[in-house]
């Protein structure tokens, strides 16, 4: 019984001695037997999911998510959140972005319980990136008779791949689609959007390419100085045509 005891105790340890790997472009963080997958950028006032996966190492386990960042304005859950597995396996955990650009600090304990009562803790953080986002539109049709599954909407920006979606169309229909860019920020400039899609029975209503404007500031502020400028212009104008009459109604012994 002690060997059979010995074997697991063994190998939590040596999971614990090895280094934290941390995957940047796959979100994927490891603590021992423990692996946290997310995205590291979302749009503001989003829905999103990690996913904690626990080795078949513990008899039961206990995992706390405590959600922490510069402005939760409209994220959830606020309160630490647990999730218990009798056996071991995924334990997926949605969280609400806030409304505003920030940043968050996702904190994952699991506390593993060994069949002689040891307990065993593994932390992991992932930092998520809050970000505005830009929406991108197509409207696409299907002429056929026939409806389409699993139609794949493909969208650039400048020549750039930022994102796609799935849709489904139904026969002789047109559908709008939508898909939200987490762009953050964007600079002043023009940019062009190009859509695509993996069908050939699929035809764009519109055309598949277009282009938006991004300003910087109020665009109405150059307007408001034009008012401001004609509203004094107009008030000279009235100031020196009532002097005119003014003085022409004055008698010539007073001039």
């Amino acid at each position: 019984m002690k060997l059979k005891t010995a074997i697991p105790v063994l190998i939590i340890v040596l999971f614990a001695l090895s280094s934290i790997a941390i995957n940047a472009e796959a979100a994927t963080s490891t603590s021992g037997p423990v692996s946290v997958t997310g995205p590291s950028v979302v749009a503001v006032n989003s829905s999103f999911n990690y996913t904690v996966n626990v080795q078949q190492i513990f008899s039961n386990y206990t995992v706390v998510l405590i959600l922490s960042g510069y402005n939760l304005t409209g994220a959830s859950p606020i309160s630490p959140s647990y999730l218990t597995g009798e056996i071991n396996g995924i334990n997926n955990y949605t969280v609400k972005a806030p409304t505003v650009p920030t940043t968050l600090f996702l904190l994952f304990q699991v506390i593993g319980n060994m069949t002689n009562h040891a307990k065993y803790y593994y932390n992991i953080t992932s930092k998520v990136s809050v970000k505005q986002f830009t929406t991108l539109k197509a409207s696409i049709s299907n002429p056929s008779q026939f409806s389409l599954s699993a139609v794949n909407v493909t969208f650039k920006v400048n020549g750039k791949y930022v994102g796609s979606t799935i849709v489904n169309i139904s026969k002789n229909s047109t559908k709008n689609v939508t898909y939200e860019w987490v762009s953050g920020l964007l600079p002043t400039g023009v940019y062009s959007v190009s859509v695509y899609v993996n069908n050939s029975l699929v035809r764009f209503a519109g055309g598949n390419a277009y282009t938006f404007q991004v300003q910087s500031g109020n665009p109405f502020v150059v307007y408001i100085y034009i008012g401001i400028v004609a509203f004094f212009a107009i008030i000279m104008v009235v100031l020196f045509i009532a002097n005119y009459y003014a003085r022409k109604r004055r008698p010539k012994w007073k001039k």
